[in-house]
């Protein structure tokens, strides 16, 4: 039962307790009850007993926690951050691939959020239903014409793909292709001519957004394969696409292979998603969730893949690791962020503290804090009140990596790109970051990277 609730059950039983005994006073007494002791007895008493309430209440809910706060629910734990690192295997991240309106170069887009060259801005080429530009990150150096030929030597002509997802898989050539080359790079050669086709040592998942029909996770799921028979002529990995609703699945991904102590290869983590499409944007403005000057909240269609080779100390085989990871954290809010008043950041601070906790790192230390979904101005609010109260020493506008203000809505790929940008970030500051995902409504999550130094070899 809510505050609220009860306060006002406590009002009707402080009336109820007035006026029974204002009733019980003027059968005991002998006199006779006057038109003023009605009025003192039936109103002024009681009004004054429920103001006198009203003011209890007000000042308990000050003092204790508001009734308004989340309560971290879901596996991260964050209030027992401790118990969280308990039978988890360390796990790095050897390498990172990205492609963005921004580019595909993980280093070259962080410099240009960081000198806030990146901006949605309005495309003459999408209008709303008022005729208007749409606001928008847009990879305009994109070439989708290497998945339409591909679409159509697979024999996919009967399926016409929405123009989102064929921008999405062609997104993820640029971000996962320099990982998988890299990847093929370190394989030793096959020890004879007749060896059996050897398998890449990872699995492959992917993030797609839950709203993409069975043809067409077949068909990324294909792509992927596409993709890493460019670069190996051998046995395919198995590649498992994961549907997801936001884009704090990653979190879930990394959180449960970090706890699988039994898995003896590495884990290519993909992420790809476009809003970059013209059905998705007039669905958006005929719902009224496309962005305008009267809905500041609204979509700013954005679009990106990411890809993470992610391992262990004991199956990275020499890979120059870009950081370390902790073990991701996430909750779910109560209610979605309040366009007016003080913004309530008491989940994502706990997050914050908790994987701070987790990585046994003290505030201070971090150097750099990336955040996605900071588009919306509630999001933007609450990381930066956030970041004054748990890392009071950065500035919350010039030490934080905003993806969201730079590339819009990146839908389910979001926190993975914001991983790698993250990893980047510490493989070059050799400092601690702190990811922070918020995009979505309800869903808040944390995750501290650090700079990975090997133990020495001992002889």
């Amino acid at each position: 039962m809510s505050g609220r609730i009860r306060f006002v059950l406590l009002l009707i039983a402080l009336l109820a307790l007035c006026w029974g005994g204002a009733v019980l006073w003027w059968q005991s007494s002998p006199q006779v009850v006057t038109p003023s002791d009605l009025l003192v007895g039936l109103v002024l008493v009681p009004v004054g007993v429920c103001l006198v309430a009203g003011l209890g209440w007000m000042v308990l809910r000050r003092i204790g926690s508001p009734t308004e706060a989340p309560v971290p629910v879901s596996t991260g734990q964050p209030e027992q951050p401790a118990q969280a690192t308990v039978g988890v295997t360390e796990m790095l991240v050897l390498a990172a691939g990205v492609s963005t309106a921004g580019g595909e170069s993980a280093s070259a887009v962080i410099e240009a959020i960081a000198a806030g060259d990146l901006a949605p801005a309005p495309e003459p080429d999408y209008l709303d239903f008022d005729g208007m530009p749409v606001r928008m990150a847009r990879a305009a150096e994109l070439s989708v014409e290497d998945v339409n030929d591909w679409l159509a030597h697979v024999g996919a002509d009967d399926i016409v793909p929405p123009a989102g997802f064929v921008r999405a898989l062609a997104l993820l050539t640029g971000a996962a292709s320099p990982v998988l080359q890299q990847l093929v790079a370190t394989m030793p050669e096959p020890a004879s001519r007749h060896a059996a086709p050897r398998a890449l040592p990872i699995v492959v998942r992917a993030i797609v957004p839950r709203a993409w029909n069975e043809s067409m996770q077949s068909l990324a799921t294909r792509w992927i394969e596409h993709l890493i028979a460019q670069v190996w002529s051998e046995a395919l990995p198995a590649v498992y696409l994961v549907a997801a609703e936001d884009s704090t699945a990653t979190l879930a991904e990394v959180r449960a292979w970090q706890a699988d102590k039994a898995q003896i290869r590495n884990l290519l983590l993909l992420a790809f998603d476009s809003h970059i499409d013209e059905a998705v944007i007039e669905r958006a403005a005929g719902e009224g969730r496309l962005f305008a000057h009267d809905k500041p909240e609204g979509l700013v269609p954005g679009e990106a893949a990411a890809a993470l080779l992610l391992g262990r100390p004991e199956t990275a085989h020499g890979w120059p690791t870009l950081a370390r990871l902790s073990i991701p954290l996430n909750a779910r809010r109560d209610a979605p962020p309040r366009m007016t008043g003080r913004s309530d950041t008491t989940l994502l601070e706990s997050l914050l503290h908790a994987a701070l906790e987790a990585g046994k790192t003290s505030a201070d230390a971090v150097a750099a804090v990336v955040s996605e979904g900071d588009v919306r101005p509630t999001r933007a609010v609450e990381i930066a009140a956030a970041m004054n109260n748990v890392l009071p020493h950065l500035d919350p506008v010039a030490e934080r990596v905003g993806l969201g203000a730079a590339l819009g809505d990146l839908g389910v790929a979001g926190t993975t790109l914001a991983l790698a940008l993250a990893a980047t970030q510490t493989e070059q500051t050799q400092k601690p970051t702190l990811l922070a995902a918020l995009a979505d409504p309800l869903e808040r999550g944390a995750l501290l990277l650090q700079a990975y130094e090997p133990e020495p070899a001992t002889s």
